[in-house]
C-alpha cells in the first residue's frame, strides 16, 4: 500500500486546472511534515473535474495544512452527491478499510453523481479525504494527519467541505462505524487503540447540532442518511435528524459483516450494487433511492435459512449477520410522536390498571443488541442472566410492543392507541427488510426493564471513566422534550425527578 511507502517530497502541481495526480494514488502527511504523492501519474482535465491548490499554504514547521480559501474545485453541479464517512479507527470495522475503498474505486463518478469519502484507520496519520473516480481515489487537501472521527467539528467540516465544494441537486451521507450506541451515539472513533478504553462517541444532540449547522436550520435538507452502525434504527434517533434530513436508512439491530468477512455487504449494505444503480440512473428521486438501499437486503447464509425455519429472535444478537433494515420517511416522523404521546398518556393515567399488562407485553417484544458478538461462545449465559456489562439494555421494537400490548390489555382506550400507533409506524416506513421469522418492524425505542438501567451509559464497565456516566441524558433529546414517552418510562419503572 502506498499510505506505507518511502517518503518522497513531491507534491504534483500543473496550471490550467489540471491535477497530476498518482494512478494508484496514496498520500500521506509523513514524518517530514510534507504530503507525498506516488505512482504513474494520472491527468485529471478541467472539464471533468478541476482542482488548484496553492503551494504556499503548506508550512511544514508551523503544520499548516490546507485551508478552504486554497482550496479550489471547479465541479459541475451534479444531481447526487454520495458523501461516506468513515471511521475504521475500531476494533471490528478497521479491517474492512480496503474493501470500502475498492467499493468506492469500482463505482467512481461522473458529472452527474460524486462520491467523495473521508476514511480513518487504525494507524496513527491515516486520516484520507479523497474523491472517488472509476479505477482510482483521488487524494483531497485534509486539515490533519489523524482526525478524531467521533468529534462533531470534525464530522462538520467533512459535510461543509464535501457539500460545498460538490454541489448537488441532492445529497446522500453515508456514516460507517463501530460501537454505535442507538440515540447516546451514532459513530465512533478510539484512537488507533481499537479499545473501549480510549472510546469517544458523537451524542445525538452534537449531531443535530452540526445538522442544523450544515442544511441552515433545515432549509437546505440532506435527502438520505443511512448509517450503517449498530442499532441507530429507533424513533429517537430519527425524531433528532427529521428536521434536518428527509430519509433515514439504519438498522434496529447490531450490523454485523456477515457469516463470514465481507460478505455482510453482500446481504445488508450493499454498497457495491446501490451506488452503481444510483450512479446508472442519477435521476432517482431520495425515496426511491432508500427503498433501493433496503430491497438490496439478503437474509444471508447458513445460520438464517436456520432462523428461517425455527423462529428465534433472542438468538439474532449473536449472529453474525444483519437482521434488519428500514427506510423512514422523516417528514412523517411526527405522526408518531403524536400517536406515542397519546399511548404514553394513557398508560401513566391507568398505570396501576395496566402495569401487569405492560411487563408482559415488554416481556414478548423484540429486543435488540442484547449481547456483543464477543460473547459469542456463552450465549447460554447471557441469555438467562442478566450480567452484560457492555450489552444494550433495553432497545424493543415499537410496533411489536404496541402489538403485544393490543392484545394483552382489556383496556379499549389503551388497544385504541396502540392500533393508531401502528398505523403511524406503517405510514411512516417506507421500506422494510427482515427475517420473516423476525418481528422487526422498522423502528425501535428506548424501554429499560429496571429503574437500575434507565438512563445509564451503555459503555459503562467498558474501562473508559468518561462512561461511568451517560455523556448526553435521554431527557436531552428531542423525543423527550416534545413527548411524553420519558414521562410513561419514569412513571413505570418508579423513578422520581
Amino acid at each position: 500500500m502506498g499510505y506505507y511507502i518511502k517518503k518522497r517530497n513531491i507534491f504534483m502541481l500543473v496550471n490550467s486546472y489540471k491535477l497530476q495526480i498518482s494512478h494508484k494514488m496514496e498520500v500521506l502527511y509523513m514524518k517530514n511534515k510534507i504530503f507525498v504523492v506516488y505512482g504513474a501519474v494520472f491527468i485529471l482535465m478541467a472539464a471533468s473535474f478541476p482542482l488548484a491548490v496553492n503551494a504556499s499554504s503548506i508550512d511544514i514547521e508551523n503544520k499548516k495544512y490546507f485551508e478552504l480559501k486554497d482550496l479550489s474545485i471547479h465541479s459541475p453541479k451534479a444531481k447526487w452527491t454520495v458523501m461516506m464517512y468513515i471511521a475504521c479507527d475500531t476494533a471490528l470495522r478497521y479491517r474492512l478499510i480496503n474493501f470500502y475503498r475498492e467499493v468506492l474505486r469500482d463505482v467512481g463518478s461522473t458529472d452527474d453523481f460524486k462520491i467523495i469519502a473521508l476514511f480513518d484507520g487504525k494507524e496513527r496519520g491515516d486520516t484520507f479525504y479523497c474523491y472517488a473516480e472509476e479505477g482510482l481515489l483521488i487524494p483531497l487537501p485534509w486539515y490533519e494527519e489523524e482526525s478524531n472521527m467521533a468529534s462533531p467539528e470534525n464530522f462538520e467540516r467533512f459535510l461543509r467541505l464535501s457539500m460545498h465544494y460538490f454541489p448537488a441537486e441532492h445529497y446522500a451521507l453515508f456514516t460507517l462505524s463501530d460501537y454505535g450506541s442507538g440515540w447516546q451515539g451514532v459513530f465512533s472513533d478510539t484512537d488507533g487503540t481499537g479499545s473501549t478504553k480510549t472510546l469517544s462517541l458523537i451524542t445525538m444532540p452534537e449531531v443535530r447540532q452540526v445538522l442544523k449547522n450544515i442544511t441552515e436550520n433545515g432549509n437546505n435538507k440532506i435527502d438520505v442518511w443511512g448509517i450503517d452502525v449498530c442499532i441507530p434504527g429507533m424513533v429517537e434517533v430519527a425524531y433528532e435528524i427529521s428536521p434536518y434530513v428527509k430519509y433515514m436508512v439504519a438498522n434496529e439491530e447490531h450490523g454485523f459483516e456477515g457469516d463470514s468477512g465481507e460478505e455482510g455487504y453482500e446481504l445488508g449494505w450493499n454498497y457495491l450494487f446501490f451506488l452503481q444503480e444510483l450512479k446508472n440512473n442519477p435521476d432517482m428521486s431520495p425515496e426511491e433511492f432508500s427503498n433501493l438501499i433496503v430491497n438490496c437486503y439478503k437474509a444471508g447464509t447458513f445460520i438464517p435459512k436456520i432462523l428461517l425455519i425455527i423462529p428465534a429472535p433472542q438468538w439474532y444478537s449473536i449472529t453474525k449477520f444483519y437482521t434488519t433494515l428500514s427506510a423512514v420517511n422523516l417528514s412523517k416522523i411526527n405522526l408518531i410522536r403524536v400517536t406515542l404521546n397519546t399511548l404514553a398518556s394513557n398508560l401513566i393515567n391507568n398505570l396501576n390498571e395496566v402495569k401487569y399488562d405492560i411487563k408482559k407485553a415488554r416481556q414478548n417484544t423484540r429486543e435488540y443488541g442484547k449481547r456483543y458478538k464477543k460473547f459469542w461462545w456463552i450465549p447460554f449465559f447471557l441469555l438467562y442472566f442478566h450480567i452484560e456489562p457492555l450489552a444494550y439494555d433495553g432497545f424493543v421494537d415499537l410496533y411489536d410492543f404496541a402489538d403485544k400490548l393490543r392484545y394483552q390489555t382489556d383496556n379499549a382506550e389503551i388497544k385504541d392507541s396502540c392500533t393508531d400507533l401502528m398505523d403511524a409506524i406503517n405510514e411512516t416506513i417506507i421500506a422494510n427488510e427482515a427475517l420473516s421469522t423476525d418481528p422487526s418492524y422498522g423502528l425501535s425505542i428506548y424501554f429499560p426493564e429496571l429503574k437500575c438501567q434507565y438512563d445509564q451509559s451503555l459503555w459503562r464497565g467498558g474501562g473508559n471513566p468518561e462512561f461511568n456516566k451517560i455523556p448526553s441524558s435521554y431527557s436531552d433529546l428531542y423525543l423527550s422534550q416534545d413527548g411524553l414517552w420519558d414521562d410513561f418510562l419514569e412513571a413505570y419503572l418508579g423513578i422520581n425527578r
